[in-house]
């Protein structure tokens, strides 16, 4: 868990390089370094906004602007609506952030995710957001929330805690 801590505060410092050509080229090896230092022994591939993160622990991936392919979000409907503007996927957990999202979208995908992830559930809703936790059959734990100031949609998914 500290690993993914490390990763989540690098990836805020990746998203401040910028630059082309050799000047980009020599802000990613540095920033491959700092990873690498960071979480330990690692495999580091920054391709454009992207970055991968292998180690011992597994596969980390952020930056991407798609919804993310892995055994996870397979089984997390996918949010077809907005303009996806990050994502942060491993095998165990996953969270993608989508902007310019209408209102009645999210509250259709709001139905549906409180259709199929109704155990152990909880939802909340206030004067400018809207939330909702819950686990499926499988255990898969996720949880969405809308905010209506900035039409904003958050959705995290994780894999239920190996024993």
């Amino acid at each position: 868990m500290k690993k993914i801590s490390y990763i989540l505060i690098i990836a805020a410092l990746l998203s401040a390089f910028t630059g082309c050509g050799a000047k980009q080229k020599m802000e990613e090896k540095i920033a491959e370094k700092v990873i690498e230092q960071a979480v330990g022994n690692a495999d580091i591939d920054i391709d454009g906004e992207e970055v991968t993160i292998e180690t011992e622990e597994g596969n980390f991936t952020l930056g991407s602007t798609e919804w993310p392919v892995s055994e996870l979000s397979s089984k997390i409907p996918e949010f077809k609506e907005g303009k996806i503007v990050s994502v942060m996927n491993s095998e165990a957990y996953l969270l993608v952030i989508v902007e310019e999202v209408e209102g009645k979208d999210f509250m259709d995908y709001y139905e549906k995710i409180k259709g199929e992830f109704n155990k152990e559930s909880y939802e909340t809703k206030s004067e400018d957001t809207v939330a909702y936790m819950g686990k499926n059959e499988e255990e898969i734990s996720i949880m969405v929330s809308y905010s209506l100031g900035d039409s904003t949609v958050s959705i995290s998914g994780s894999m239920p805690e190996q024993d």
